[in-house]
């Protein structure tokens, strides 16, 4: 692979340079329409993934897709309908706190070569949960600075990074979607930055609340090394997380949920296309070394 592309500097960003997506299954109306509004409508942009009949229920631009498509698919449907230098993406059950967009179009100007930025997740007792701060063990939720990755849930992409790096990949459907966008991020020179400082409220959730996130879980692990990491490294990976994913998943069902996917992770068509070395280096000098 070529060396990672250097970033030249940007336009200048301005508060209106920011869209949002909203993707959602139409469970959550009124959560819905609170996470909408806490970005200003006018800068949000609905997609409704597999529910035709709801878009009409928020008063937001809405893109329609028949069929469930997943989330990274059901996100990039909806950077495909935005136009603005920055896309932000906000789970249908999360509310920003006030200021989001302009702190964030903020932090972009102030660096040319930042790719993307994550916020933080706050419960209902304002609490961070470890799995929601994008560091090694989940260390220091209020501490903000550069990381190795971003969490959908609540963040925010340059557009010239998200197409630089490929975009999301669609094949994932759920989990770790953001786990593979970040190490492509990275490997061409973008940089990823943790705004502690901005929160948005996010109801705690455990993976058990979605029907197959388990098997999930643990079929995207292999897939995602598999397509990203050189191989050597890719091997250590998903032999550590069948280990760490078995004993993080409750007993019974979703471990063995878990040890399936992490099975049909390698039955799975995944086209390698690996980062560079220099970009597992900087994941490691990150506090984030792709193997774990």
């Amino acid at each position: 692979m070529s060396s990672p592309w250097v970033p030249v500097a940007s336009a200048a960003v301005e508060a209106s340079d920011i869209e949002w997506v909203v993707l959602t299954t139409g469970a959550r109306s009124a959560a819905l329409r609170a996470a909408v509004e806490s970005v200003g409508g006018g800068e949000a942009l609905v997609v409704w993934n597999g529910v035709p009949e709801a878009a009409g229920s928020v008063s937001a631009r809405c893109v329609v897709s028949d069929h469930n498509l997943g989330i990274p698919a059901g996100r990039h449907l909806g950077v495909s309908h935005t136009t603005a230098s920055i896309v932000g993406f906000l789970d249908d059950d999360a509310v920003a706190s006030p200021g989001v967009s302009r702190r964030i179009t903020d932090a972009f100007a102030a660096d040319p070569a930042l790719g993307a930025v994550s916020l933080r997740l706050v419960d209902e007792d304002g609490e961070t949960a470890r799995r929601h701060v994008p560091r090694l063990g989940g260390r220091d939720a209020a501490r903000g600075g550069r990381v190795a990755l971003f969490l959908g849930g609540a963040c925010a992409i340059r557009r010239e990074a998200y197409e630089d790096a490929g975009g999301y990949w669609g094949d994932l459907f759920y989990g770790h979607e953001e786990l593979e966008l970040s190490w492509r991020l990275i490997d061409r020179g973008w940089r990823i930055e943790y705004l502690a400082d901005v929160t948005v409220f996010h109801p705690r959730t455990v993976i058990g609340r979605h029907a197959d996130g388990w098997r999930m879980t643990g079929r995207n692990r292999v897939m995602v090394a598999r397509r990203t990491l050189p191989w050597p490294v890719a091997v250590v990976h998903v032999i550590a997380w069948l280990g760490l994913g078995s004993v993080r998943a409750p007993r019974g069902e979703h471990r063995r949920a878990y040890v399936r996917g992490w099975r049909s992770g390698w039955r799975e068509a995944v086209d390698h296309r690996p980062i560079s070395w220099r970009a597992v280096w900087q994941l490691t000098r990150l506090g984030r070394p792709p193997v774990l």
